[in-house]
């Protein structure tokens, strides 16, 4: 069901996710409107990423700009829910597990550089004035190289530093993928990924196989759907296929012209 005018949608700004609420002010084409009468627009950027989630469908844009009242947007794509896929290569460990996904999880096991990264790139303020800009911008350094080195062993012991990459096609909701290990629709698999993104970010995340196919290569070709995704997991998965989405078009545009 398309954007209706007046109706009621939460926004999701990429990459520091904020969330807002906003009307749909008017819809046209790929061009979309959202009012923000009581909260402002001071948050939105030109430029910037903006996730728009209906009960049914997201919608992946992009700010052209801002004024008072209103964000200006271009629509980048629609699916239903978090099915919005990219085609990749990724470093990824699937492997079967026992029991249900009742209990199982998802989670970050690489975040430390990530944080230290954001303050580096939000520009935090000196805490006291007492203390010298030099020795703060030399304290962020090294808080920044120590949560690296953090991330790096975090990635070591889940196996991921090593783990070979494969074509995949990734949204929040799901993966598909071929794997030199066989499985059967139904089994409950633990996946781990690592998003090249700046510094990477490795997930673990748990799904249910709902296709499995043999190949006369040995491999076997396996749909997997994602369960109990957390919000910060979900996010990191959405910020990074739309980014990558970006850098496909950006790279088809420039061997078009």
């Amino acid at each position: 069901m398309p954007l209706q005018i007046g109706e009621s949608v939460t926004c999701k700004l990429m990459p520091k996710v904020e969330r807002y609420t906003a009307s749909v002010f008017s819809v046209e084409g790929d061009s979309i409107v959202l009012s923000r009468d009581n909260g402002g627009t001071d948050n939105f950027r030109k430029g910037q990423h903006v996730l728009i989630s209906t009960d049914a469908v997201d919608y992946y844009s992009e700010v052209l700009s801002v004024d008072a009242r209103h964000v200006y947007l271009r629509l980048l794509g629609t699916e239903q829910r978090d099915f919005f896929r990219v085609d990749d290569s990724l470093s990824i460990l699937v492997n079967k597990i026992e029991g249900t996904a009742t209990h199982k999880k998802s989670k970050i096991i690489s975040e430390f550089g990530k944080e230290m990264s954001n303050l580096r790139s939000y520009a935090v303020d000196i805490p006291d004035e007492t203390i010298s800009p030099v020795l703060w911008k030399m304290l962020l350094d090294i808080d920044m190289k120590l949560g690296l080195v953090l991330d790096r062993l975090s990635l070591d012991k889940e196996g991921l530093a090593d783990a070979e990459e494969r074509e995949v096609n990734i949204s929040a909701s799901g993966i598909r993928l071929k794997c030199g290990v066989q499985f059967e629709q139904g089994d409950l698999v633990e996946v781990k990924i690592l998003l090249p993104s700046s510094p990477p970010v490795g997930l673990i995340v748990y799904g249910n196989v709902i296709m499995a196919a043999c190949l006369q290569t040995g491999e076997c070709e396996v749909s997997i759907n994602f369960v109990n995704v957390e919000e910060d997991v979900r996010d990191e998965i959405i910020r990074y296929t739309l980014n990558r989405q970006r850098e496909i078009l950006r790279k088809q545009r420039e061997q078009h012209y």
